[in-house]
């Protein structure tokens, strides 16, 4: 399955088992002996896709976005604004689901999701002036296990002197707190490339982190962190003034759209996305909009 089509069926995978879930419960904002429920059913769940991973009639894939929409569908509960108990017990459910999902086959690296193969094909098309050439900078914004990361390493940012930046939290928000989880597996992950050494990590809300770089200092960033509306925007923003005239901007899931919650913290990046653009005008050329937004910067 393509990914755009993979990314829409795990949304409406999700916002299916919120809506059976929220009947179920008769609010779609339990408190915390509803979440007690949710967890039962989730755990049933959780039990019936490691039976089918065993037995072999699910993938290691399949096993793991379907436990992945399972974190989406609890997601939409916090996002309805359930009491700060009850989203730490969904919060501690959904980091279980992501950290006891198994790796996916692979000779080198450790990923549990694949979110970028998927996409390689435009990439390679929309970089493809940039492979292989001295003095690239290449900006990624939400990093995960680094699965993209590697693939802008291996494809684009193959000469010696070209480096690429990350901006992650690297962390699995745990109500107030973020439990750094993946991080291990990108670091792994960045190592087998064997071009770590090219890679810098920088750690932190990406509001905060983007404002510490030089502008005009990147040649093509890619924009995968928060998917609320108010976050996108800025993070549009300060990524906007960060690449070089003739950068290019890869934002993905644009075609999300979590409506749990309203206005500026919906999970809707292109309510935040289409105004952006409106708003460059003609400093700005779509190459792209289906999951994926790719912009060109044609002025500064």
């Amino acid at each position: 399955m393509d990914s755009p089509l993979k990314q829409r069926a795990l949304a409406a995978a999700a916002a299916a088992l919120h809506a059976e879930w929220s009947a179920a419960l008769g609010t779609p904002r339990p408190g915390d002996d509803g979440a007690e429920r949710v967890m039962d059913w989730v755990a049933h769940r959780a039990g019936e896709l490691a039976r089918a991973l065993a037995d072999g009639s699910l993938s290691t894939e399949e096993h793991n976005d379907q436990r992945f929409a399972m974190v989406l569908a609890l997601g939409r509960f916090i996002d309805a604004g359930v009491d700060d108990s009850t989203a730490r017990l969904m919060s501690r459910a959904m980091h279980d689901l992501v950290v006891d999902s198994p790796s996916l086959p692979h000779p080198r690296y450790r990923f549990t999701y694949d979110w970028a193969s998927q996409h390689t094909d435009a990439w390679r098309r929309e970089l493809a002036h940039l492979a292989a050439q001295p003095a690239v900078r290449g900006l990624e914004v939400g990093c995960f296990e680094g699965q993209s990361a590697c693939w802008w390493l291996e494809n684009v940012l193959t000469h010696p002197t070209s480096a690429l930046t990350c901006v992650d939290q690297f962390g699995i928000p745990m109500g107030s707190i973020y439990l750094r989880y993946y991080e291990r597996h990108f670091d792994h992950n960045v190592a087998a490339s064997g071009a770590g050494h090219r890679v810098t990590k920088l750690i932190g809300l990406s509001q905060v982190v983007l404002r510490t770089l030089p502008p005009s200092s990147f040649h093509f960033a890619y924009v995968d962190a928060s998917h609320r509306v108010g976050d996108v925007l800025q993070d549009a923003v300060l990524v906007w003034g960060l690449l070089q005239p003739g950068g290019i901007a890869i934002f993905d899931d644009y075609d999300l759209v979590e409506d749990a919650a309203l206005g500026l913290q919906a999970r809707a990046p292109r309510l935040a996305l289409d105004p952006f653009v409106a708003i460059l005008g003609s400093s700005a050329e779509v190459l792209r909009r289906d999951w994926q937004l790719v912009l060109r910067k044609l002025a500064c």
